[in-house]
């Protein structure tokens, strides 16, 4: 449940009224333009981040002067992979939509953030439906079918507006699982059948773009083989890009146990399971339990950790918005790790 609890304790902020970029309410329908020539600074893959989870919480009027800078900030040092969480949450929708679940509609965020992903050169992984009732329905195989046509009806509609932007990279299933609640071969089989694969085989008659899911565990109910089983079962869903959340940031697992949980996740997912042919990334969390930005240390450590186990191919993290968005809620603690974070990918990782 790490992003359940931290979105909760997002959304009731009231620090959350501000913005990742500045306001320009007058000119809302202002024709993109070409808006920074700085230089972007490329990243090695396997040193440092190189995108991050976006949510629309807050950001349903946000104009396009806003998303963006948001995306300009990310490019900046080095990111553009974006992971919406998802464009429908409960009655919430953040695009057009006709579906009848929905009833609180801001119909122009998703348009404007796609717009500002082309202009900065963004890859968008489109996050979809998804309910909090999930968390007490996790092993429910009715709830899981309802909820996967509702994932199914919404990528539909998506996909007929926007299935030919040029940031539209991907797909991303907002329903973590973990191997807490799917701890056994047949409970997960039900999760790929009634839900992941009930999804993602109707986004690839939609098109073959890939599908990705984020998984996490905690280290205070979960050993290191437990997770390794659970990786090698669901890596036996029609999924291309699986992320594991570290759950530093929440205190699922301190640092000196990291490793031997990323190692045996990637056992699991290429060794025990021997047909996995997707991309296993690390799902970082770039926060204290307070929700504060983390310091650099910590995420010196957590990057050198994760990005050298085998098969980890990238790092995104949550929340760039939150944690190194200097006109963002936490101000200046954001721009304190901005900058320090800045100064240790143009000084070679040091």
């Amino acid at each position: 449940m790490m992003k359940k609890i931290y979105l909760l304790m997002v959304a009731l902020s009231p620090l959350l009224l501000s913005g990742c970029g500045d306001d320009d309410a007058e000119n809302q329908t202002q024709p993109l333009t070409s808006l920074s020539s700085s230089e972007y600074i490329t990243v090695d893959a396997q040193r440092a981040l190189t995108g991050s989870f976006v949510t629309f919480w807050d950001k349903g009027d946000w104009t396009q002067y806003q998303w963006n800078g948001l995306f300009e900030g990310m490019r900046k040092i080095g990111m553009n992979i974006v992971i919406i969480q998802f464009t429908a949450y409960e009655q919430n929708a953040w695009y057009d939509t006709s579906n009848t679940f929905s009833t609180n509609i801001f119909k122009f965020a998703l348009t404007r953030l796609l717009n500002a992903a082309e202009l900065k050169g963004m890859e968008v992984y489109i996050g979809l439906y998804f309910h909090n009732e999930y968390w007490s329905n996790q092993t429910n195989a009715d709830w899981l079918r309802l909820h996967a046509d509702r994932c199914i009806s919404v990528a539909r509609e998506i996909y007929q507006r926007y299935g030919t932007s040029t940031a539209f990279k991907g797909w991303y299933l907002p329903h973590e699982p973990e191997p807490y609640a799917y701890h056994s071969t047949e409970l997960l089989a039900s999760f790929r059948d009634n839900f992941v694969n009930r999804v993602s085989d109707s986004l690839h008659q939609l098109c073959d773009k890939p599908v990705a899911i984020a998984a996490f565990w905690n280290s205070n109910l979960t050993s290191p083989i437990q997770l390794q089983h659970f990786m090698a079962e669901l890596g036996r869903c029609n999924l291309q890009v699986i992320m594991l959340q570290d759950g530093v940031g929440v205190g699922h697992v301190s640092l000196d146990r990291l490793e031997d949980y990323y190692q045996s996740a990637a056992i699991g997912l290429y060794e025990e399971n021997t047909n996995y042919q997707g991309e296993f990334w690390t799902d970082m969390e770039t926060f204290e339990s307070s929700g504060e930005p983390a310091g650099i240390d910590r995420i010196k450590q957590q990057l050198a950790i994760e990005l050298a186990v085998q098969h980890i191919s990238r790092a995104v993290s949550y929340l760039y918005e939150e944690n190194m968005c200097p006109t963002g809620p936490y101000g200046a603690a954001a721009l304190k790790l901005r900058n320090n974070y800045t100064s240790f990918i143009t000084s070679g990782y040091q």
